[in-house]
Formats: structure tokens, C-alpha cells, sequence
């Protein structure tokens, strides 16, 4: 099916955004804004649709849950710029606000790719996911290690320095129990979103994470 959004004519948006981050310049082209932005919106909502065929976290979630507001918080940040340069959204059970292993899609002026894992678990989180990975460590493997996974994404997690408490130095898991967060990243560039079907190609690349949110989420369940 034809996408709707233009990505050529969005990322040229917020390139300008970026060079122009201010309320006087967005404001006299918030018209040329809402345009873009709206098939982009339908756009994901028809690769949320694509998603939930193949996994059900996605069943239910409306596009607006989904993607993220062009606004900034800048409330507590140094950088007082007032929008985001890029257009995202989250797909999974409670969409931008999930806590659970899900889908990202991100198009941005400094990065364009699509993620999947969990971002900054809190620490009890945290930890039984560690337990998860030392109980389990061949099934965790077999999914992480898959050609499908390798010849599309890498790993794009923070590490402890050192072994967490209550597991040994030389443990054969101890990359993935030093992880802060458990997250896989595909990078892209404006090429590979700049085609019709976009959005199928998308939901075809972000269904081999599925094994991975299966595995993880099992802590919350």
C-alpha cells in the first residue's frame, strides 16, 4: 500500500526546525506542519495495525497513544529549545508511556532508526531481568544471537562497570547482566523511509524483535 506522508518533504521540515527552533518561526508555519504531520500519523497507525498482526501488544493502541508530541519539556533541561527535531512514536502495550519490551520508530534531523527493548527499567525491574538472563541463558542467546537479529541490529545499552552485586566476575553472561537497559538498534537513513511502502518494510524489520519482547516481558506477567 502507498504511503501517505512525504519523507522528503518532513525530514526537510525539520531540518529547517532545527536551524529555526523557535515559538516565531513554528508558529507562522504551523499549517505547513499540521500537513505533514497528519498522513505521517496515518501512516503509523497503519504500521501499528501491521504490527499487531504479529504480536498482540500492539492490538488496541490508538496512534495518538503512540507518537510523540513535537514539543519539548524543557522544564529541568539546559537546552531550552522548544521542539523535538524528529518524528517518533512507540509501538506497545501503553505506547509512549510503556514501561514493557516494545517497538520504537524514529525519524530525526541527527538519526533515523528503529529500536526494540526496554528503556531505563527501574531497579527491581532491572533486576529481575538480569535474574531472567542468568536463568535462562540459552534461550536468551538463541533469540539475541539469531541471524535475524544480528544482520539487523545492534546493541545500544549503557554497561556497569563492573559486575552487578551478587553475580560472579567471570559469569558467561556477564555482558548482558552488566546492561543498564536492554536495547536493539537498526540505523537507518532517509533512503530507507523515502518509498512507498515504507511502512511495510518497517513492520517486516522490526518483527524478528518480537522473540526478544516475548522473552523480557515474561518479568511482568
Amino acid at each position: 500500500m502507498k504511503s501517505s506522508s512525504n519523507i522528503r518533504q518532513i525530514m526537510e521540515f525539520l531540518r529547517q526546525l532545527a536551524v529555526n527552533n523557535d515559538r516565531t518561526w513554528f508558529k507562522s508555519r504551523k499549517a505547513q506542519y499540521d500537513a505533514l504531520r497528519s498522513p505521517w500519523e496515518h501512516d503509523m497507525e497503519r504500521l501499528i495495525g501491521l504490527v499487531a498482526n504479529y504480536d498482540s501488544q500492539a492490538r488496541g493502541l490508538s496512534v495518538k497513544d503512540s507518537v510523540f508530541r513535537i514539543y519539548r519539556d524543557i522544564r529541568f533541561s539546559h537546552d531550552k529549545s522548544p521542539y523535538k527535531t524528529y518524528f517518533s512514536g512507540v509501538i506497545g502495550r501503553g505506547g509512549r508511556h510503556a514501561v514493557q519490551s516494545c517497538y520504537y520508530v524514529h525519524m530525526g534531523v541527527q538519526e533515523m532508526m528503529l529500536c526494540g527493548g526496554i528503556w531505563w527499567p527501574e531497579k527491581a525491574v532491572l533486576d529481575q531481568l538480569r535474574g531472567l538472563i542468568d536463568a535462562e541463558p540459552q534461550e536468551f542467546l538463541d533469540i539475541v544471537t539469531s541471524p535475524a537479529i544480528t544482520s539487523r541490529y545492534q546493541w545500544m545499552s549503557q554497561s556497569l562497570k563492573s559486575m552487578p552485586k551478587g553475580y560472579a566476575k567471570d559469569h558467561p553472561m556477564a555482558q548482558y547482566l552488566k546492561m543498564k537497559e536492554y536495547v536493539l538498534v537498526m540505523r537507518v537513513d532517509e533512503d530507507y523511509f523515502d518509498c512507498e511502502d515504507w511502512v511495510e518494510r518497517v513492520a517486516g524489520d522490526l518483527q524478528p524483535l518480537k522473540p526478544l519482547h516475548d522473552f523480557l516481558n515474561y518479568v511482568f506477567e
